[in-house]
């Protein structure tokens, strides 16, 4: 349990990194008020060690010791300034990743740019509170691509945390670090019931839910592969001997469809119930039968392939959430 005067200090500093690092939609270039630096505990023994040595020069009034404390006092200044500008003049820009299943980690593509004419060494880059940082280097003028892990655990829109881009190069006696606040969702399925039953009574034909039987569906002929067709549905042979590659099309009966249901899934609560229509969907989909699902509210026609699980999954994460918002 926190102490009040303790979470009324880390409000206050939260509010004050809102305000000076706002949202970003698009490029963030790393300024001169924007670079933090200070000593890592390496750099207070140095520093500790330093003012020993001034104290025993002035004391035995010793020039070489004067010396050699003073030179170590300008590498650790000359180290400061190289952590600085490590971190001034970079660009941070943040994409879009991939939809993820809850439970797993979004992986958030992140671009460092080099605005200026030196090497970038050792960078760490981080979001949010998850210590599991990513390294990079650039060269000089040149980009770097990270893909920066965030845990997913809930469905719905994820966003990005504060991005955190810190270096301890050159000598590790400094910590220079930056914030970037950048604009980044990614879409979270709800996580697929391990194991989930059979489809009840009336959702596939004769209640045999995948298991299709031979001979119930008549070949109608040949068409172009389109995105979203799965490699049992093309004719290897038939491609061979033409420039295109060639996709059998069967005459199913409509009695084949499967119909996904909230109804079916009466006794469970709403995640359960979504984690349920998930593991159904994706079984449908590697089955290759056109499919229907049927939310309150929402019902999706039927049809098969890559776009229409996407627009399955996609209804199934933002149940009950407002549209665009976590």
């Amino acid at each position: 349990m926190q102490i009040p005067f303790v979470q009324s200090l880390q409000h206050r500093a939260q509010q004050w990194m809102d305000r000076r690092h706002p949202p970003v939609a698009g490029t963030v270039r790393v300024k001169q008020n924007r670079v933090y630096v200070l000593p890592s505990g390496f750099g207070m023994a140095y520093a500790f060690t330093c003012v020993l040595v001034l104290i025993g020069a002035i004391n035995y009034q010793l020039s070489l010791a004067y010396m050699f404390a003073f030179l170590m006092l300008g590498l650790g200044h000359a180290g400061l300034i190289q952590s600085f500008r490590n971190l001034l003049g970079l660009t941070i820009t943040a994409g879009m990743p991939p939809p993820v299943f809850a439970g797993g980690a979004a992986h958030f593509p992140v671009q460092l740019g080099d605005a200026r004419t030196y090497t970038r060494h050792n960078l760490r880059i981080h979001a949010g509170r998850n210590k599991e940082a990513v390294q990079a280097s650039l060269a000089a003028g040149g980009e770097a691509q990270v893909w920066l892990p965030v845990p997913a655990p809930v469905r719905g829109w994820l966003t990005l945390p504060r991005i955190t881009v810190e270096t301890r190069y050159p000598t590790g006696w400094c910590r220079a670090w930056t914030h970037a606040h950048l604009h980044a969702q990614c879409l979270v399925y709800p996580a697929p019931e391990k194991n989930p039953p059979a489809w009840p009574d009336g959702v596939g034909e004769e209640q045999t839910g995948l298991r299709a039987r031979a001979g119930e569906e008549d070949f109608a002929g040949l068409r172009q592969y389109q995105p979203g067709d799965t490699f049992r549905q093309i004719a290897w042979k038939q491609s061979a001997r033409l420039e295109w590659l060639a996709v059998r099309t069967h005459d199913a009966p409509h009695s084949s469809m499967l119909r996904l249901r909230w109804e079916d899934t009466a006794g469970l609560n709403t995640e359960a119930r979504l984690s349920r229509l998930t593991a159904w969907v994706l079984l449908a989909d590697a089955s290759g039968r056109p499919y229907t699902l049927t939310l309150p509210g929402r019902h999706i026609e039927p049809a098969s392939g890559t776009r229409h699980r996407e627009t399955c999954l996609r209804a199934l994460a933002l149940f009950g959430l407002p549209e665009g918002k976590s």
